[in-house]
């Protein structure tokens, strides 16, 4: 089952439409992280903007506080301003700093109190006050000449947590991921009904590849699927004229060869010539051989017939029965775990041809059978003389005879292991072929599972 779900998580991940939704979700959130960037930055102008404004406002509400006493009450007046944050002492002349602020804190605090003072800038340095790093702070001091000609110097000190760059509100963060989760449902909607019609298409073909008579594509969508369907469909249907031409051909050369084949075998009988009579007799039955095996493979083609789950173990012991029967030693190893969906003819028939080709060339055979989730594997093994490698990507083409041990005279037209090669291809699957270290050919038959579905009204077998 881990398998199986590794498979298909592999499978949604290569998919046309995973990619499509990865790159536009991808293009989201980049375009997402630059307006959080740009809302951020903002954000911090703004928030400094209103800090500097603060700052201003206090100077000049100490300023006015501090010539409001005059002189004389100047002295209560500073104990009453210090704050947290806040110190305010008076400075000599000889002591206040000469350097001019810069930015617009000049002007702001002369707005707030309807006149111009002359401001310095004192030039300080952070800070750690108690509780550590944590509650290191900067300070911002500045001496301010008040209007009967006394400086003060004014000192605002702000923690480290003020000074940094401000945090997104948690309204706003909500908002960037409720619009984030809607982008991505809509992406994913828009992605899946964009490559709907691949995959009806990619169904529809591997339907057609296991039933001709398959239902024909519905031409509806868009133009471009329209146009896609409404080829398939042709195809669909120039195939099914060609199978059809090709039964009638089978049905007319099986009818018309065999009975002038029939009428040579009759009047080969009235030769007198006993040695010309059974040399004719033999090529009348090569001829014969021939003829059969090729309607046979070409009947081997056909894919009408009704895929259904089939119980390998049952039909492998059936057939090593009556191998027994007529003396041959076979045996089976290993069982498939599941039934297999298959076409039942078929299937035997290529089963048949390799037990049938071991013994040809063996004294024994042995099944092996493996079995996992993705496919399953029935290898034939032998003990004969095996194959020359030159010749094993060749024997399964038609009419193929290789020049071995394993080819005798009478062995046949070669067309066995093609039938077995187009079978295995029919349920998706293929043929292996290699020879054994310690001497025979092993065949084996990979067929991936779940390769066709079981037609309705199928029964198990």
């Amino acid at each position: 089952m881990r398998l199986s779900s590794g498979l298909k998580w592999r499978a949604m991940l290569t998919s046309l439409s995973a990619r499509m939704a990865l790159i536009l979700l991808g293009g989201l959130l980049v375009a997402q992280g630059v307006s959080l960037w740009l809302q951020w930055g903002e954000r911090a102008t703004v928030v400094t903007q209103a800090r500097g404004l603060n700052f201003a406002e206090r100077i000049a509400r100490t300023v006015g506080v501090l010539e409001s006493v005059g002189a004389a009450g100047r002295a209560t007046a500073l104990l009453v301003l210090q704050y947290e944050d806040l110190s305010v002492v008076l400075v000599p002349t000889d002591q206040v700093s000469q350097k001019e602020p810069r930015g617009g804190i000049v002007a702001m605090i002369a707005a707030r109190l309807g006149s111009e003072r002359q401001i310095r800038h004192v030039e300080t340095k952070a800070s750690a006050h108690a509780g550590g790093p944590q509650n290191e702070s900067a300070q911002r001091s500045f001496d301010v000449r008040l209007n009967d000609g006394q400086w003060a110097r004014i000192s605002i000190r702000r923690n480290a947590e003020t000074t940094s760059a401000p945090a997104l509100s948690n309204d706003l963060i909500l908002q960037l991921l409720l619009t984030l989760v809607i982008v991505t449902a809509v992406v994913m909607i828009a992605v899946r009904q964009a490559t709907r019609p691949l995959q009806q298409l990619a169904q529809a073909a591997n339907s057609l590849a296991h039933d001709l008579d398959a239902r024909p594509l519905p031409e509806t969508g868009s133009a471009e699927t329209r146009h896609a369907a409404r080829a398939f469909n042709r195809m669909q249907i120039r195939i099914q004229r060609l199978v059809r031409e090709r039964a009638r051909a089978l049905a007319a050369v099986s009818h018309d060869l065999r009975t002038p084949l029939t009428r040579l075998r009759l009047r080969t009988e009235l030769i007198d010539d006993e040695p010309l009579r059974e040399q004719m007799a033999a090529d009348l039955q090569v001829m014969a051989a021939m003829i059969d095996a090729t309607l046979d493979y070409l009947r081997g083609l056909q894919t009408h017939e009704a895929v259904r789950a089939i119980d390998i173990n049952a039909l492998l012991e059936s057939m090593a029965e009556d191998a027994r029967v007529l003396g041959r030693d076979i045996q089976i190893e290993g069982q498939a775990h599941h039934p297999f969906n298959a076409r039942l003819t078929g299937l035997r028939r290529a089963l048949q041809n390799l037990i049938d080709n071991a013994f040809k060339y063996a004294q024994g055979a042995l099944i092996r059978v493996q079995d996992s989730v993705a496919s399953l594997s029935i290898t034939v093994e032998d003990d004969g003389p095996g194959i020359t490698p030159a010749d094993l990507p060749k024997v399964t083409e038609p009419y193929f005879r290789a020049d071995s041990a394993r080819s005798q005279p009478g062995d046949g037209v070669g067309l066995g292991l093609s039938i077995v090669r187009d079978i295995a291809l029919m349920h998706d699957g293929e043929l292996i072929l290699s020879n054994r270290a310690q001497g025979g050919l092993a065949a084996t038959l990979c067929l991936p599972r779940q390769s066709a579905p079981v037609q309705p009204g199928a029964k198990e077998i």
